[in-house]
Parts: structure tokens; sequence; C-alpha cells
């Protein structure tokens, strides 16, 4: 029977669930637990997503998300959308091998400018699929800063991954050896103290200011006025803390993790989002209020004072990996990539990738931090 790609409707919910079940079924590897498509037409994630499903009679054997949205690029205003979740049966069916080239080749077909966010790291059969068909990619580095060495070596799930590992670090924690080394490296140094700060209770027309002053500073980034923050980040939802600077801003997450697959039962701060003016020629002015540097003094030493173990952020803008350096973050392995379709890379041109303000705001927000 032939394959359609149609929106996905109430009544294709049993079929997406059986869907699921095949992937959970026949799937093996680290992706496993991320290859399940949501069983309700909304699933209440964000406003504006469309859903797709690739219908093979009653069954589903595959499905992708769009959502569409508004880019800065180099200060002109230009829809884009976001291609999230593409799932097909041929990861564990290789009848289905190529419905996955098809379903990305259906969203070009509704939307050129796409971008794919996250993906989980090269080795995953996105990217590697999508740099086969000359996607521009590059990886959004990713930052991290030790606050409490102790539940961070008894905790870090990620580089704990096997038994030699584990005894090493426990010893570590345990003899206090892991607290002084990272102490002489200067990696759970305090922060500096910030300047002029406080926490908003929404983004409202100050944030709108923001990016007025500093969208056309940005070689590419998404529309962050007030209606679109407020839309990413409501103000019912008690996880979303802003910090507010005298020109700046950044969006933070305080969550305690509970078994998660690389931070374990850690609390973990995130910088999820954040924006400026840039200094001169896009350097950090770490001395000008709302500058970058600013800002992630300030969005550090608040999760600092909450008590969080951990504070980790993902930046791609040179200036905002700058600022992070100078707040004593270290990078460390990342897994969170970005691509731009064809003609998405077309319309950016020749503007370096450090140029582009990218970090886990982006996309569909920090859902799973």
């Amino acid at each position: 029977m032939a394959l359609a790609i149609v929106p996905y409707l109430p009544g294709h919910a049993g079929a997406v669930k059986r869907f699921n079940q095949r992937l959970a079924v026949g799937s093996k590897g680290p992706a496993a637990e991320d290859w399940q498509f949501p069983e309700k037409p909304d699933p209440g994630w964000m406003p504006g997503m469309q859903l797709w499903l690739a219908v093979e009679g009653h069954e589903v054997r595959g499905g992708y998300i769009l959502r569409r949205q508004v880019f800065s690029v180099a200060g002109e205003t230009h829809t884009v959308a976001h291609y999230r979740l593409p799932l097909s049966e041929g990861l564990v069916n290789r009848a289905y091998a190529t419905l996955a080239i098809r379903l990305v080749r259906d969203a070009l077909e509704r939307e050129p400018r796409l971008y794919a966010l996250g993906m989980g790291g090269w080795d995953r059969p996105l990217p590697q699929m999508l740099k086969r068909m000359n996607w521009r990619m590059a990886a959004v580095p990713f930052y991290f800063k030790v606050l409490h060495a102790y539940r961070f070596l008894r905790h870090i799930r990620a580089v704990r991954s096997s038994l030699p590992r584990r005894v090493a670090f426990d010893a570590a924690a345990f003899s206090g050896i892991g607290w002084l080394a990272m102490k002489l490296a200067g990696v759970t140094r305090p922060t500096a103290a910030a300047g002029p700060m406080d926490i908003a209770a929404r983004f409202t027309g100050w944030a709108d200011a923001v990016w007025e002053g500093c969208r056309e500073q940005y070689g590419m980034a998404a529309w962050r006025d007030a209606t679109t923050l407020e839309q990413l980040y409501p103000a019912d939802n008690p996880r979303f803390l802003r910090v507010r600077t005298a020109g700046g801003w950044a969006l933070l997450l305080d969550t305690q993790m509970h078994g998660h697959k690389q931070f374990g039962h850690m609390r973990v701060g995130t910088i999820a989002d954040c924006l400026a003016p840039l200094g001169p020629e896009g350097t950090p002015e770490s001395g000008a209020e709302g500058a970058p540097a600013a800002v992630i003094r300030a969005a550090t030493r608040t999760l600092e004072d909450r008590g969080v173990d951990l504070i980790v952020s993902n930046q791609l803008h040179h200036t905002w990996c700058g600022a992070l350096e100078e707040a004593g973050f270290r990078q460390g392995p990342t897994n969170f990539l970005i691509a731009l379709s064809p003609a998405l890379a077309a319309l950016v041109g020749a503007r370096a990738d450090r140029e582009w303000h990218i970090n886990r705001g982006d996309g569909d927000g920090p859902i799973h931090l």
C-alpha cells in the first residue's frame, strides 16, 4: 500500500502508539529512549508546532515536527522552521531505510529554510544524513562549572562509564583529592560580584528594548522579543528564572535531577538562554552593564547563591563563549549540534558560525533540562 505524509489527526493516536512500541522493541544504543513520537497531535510543548505522519494503510511508519519561527539574519527578518524529532521505522526495519530521506525532503518542500538542533552527537543517524545532504553544520560548545566537587564526582554519569572509572571518581570524592584538584585548577572558584541585577517576573517591554538594541549585531539569531519569550518561557511556569541586568538578561533553570542519564542526582543550574548587546566588533566588555560578561556573571552568581551543584550552558557565539570562560566555566564534550538546510545556509552566507547566537533556548526551548 502506498505511503503518504499527512497531518497528524486525533484518529492517528493509536497507530502512533503502535509505531512507538515497534521502535522500543527493535531499538538499541544510547538514542533508543529518544525514539518516541508524541502520542497526541498537540503534545503541549510549544505553540505553533505542526506534526506530520508517514502513514501506510492503518499504520504509522514515521513522522516529524515543524515549528515555524522568525529569525534575524544580520538584522533582516526571515521565516524559518525547526525540523524536530524526525523518526522513521527504518531505524528498526530495513524495508523503510529510505523513509528518513523522504521525510526531510517533504519538510523542505513545506519550508526550504530549515534548521535542526541538538541531535545527540555526530555519530547519530540524523546528523550523518544531513551532512550527506550538504547541510551546513556546527557543534554548539558545552560549558560547565562545578560548584560542589563531591556531588559532581559521585553523580556525573557522563564520565562514570565503567567500573574502574566509578571507583576512581568515588575515591577522589571521598578522599577530598578531587575537590582539592578542582580548587587548584580554579574550576570551583566563586564568581566575582555581579553588577546591578534583579529577577524579573516576566518578559515585558524591557525585553523588546534589549532585542531591538542588539539584534543587528548578531549574524543570526532567533527572534527574542517579549512576545516570543513569553511563549517560550511562560510566566506561570515556576521553573524559569529571568535574571535581568541593566542592558541584558539570562533565562535560568535550577533543576534537581533524579537518575538523569548524564547528571545522575545532581542539582543542576542551566544558563539556557541570554541576550545582550555585544561590545565593539563583538568582543565582550566585562565592565559594561548589560554586556555578555556582566550577564553571565549575574546568572552564575544567582545559581551559586541558590546552591546548585553544577552549572551548564551551551553557547555558540564567540562573545558568549568568552564570557563563560571569564566566569570560570570549562569546555567539555558536546552533543548539541546545529544544521542549516542549503537554502538557510545560503541566506546566512559567509557569516561564521561563531557569529550565530544559538543556545538551549532555540528550537523548542530547554524542555529536557
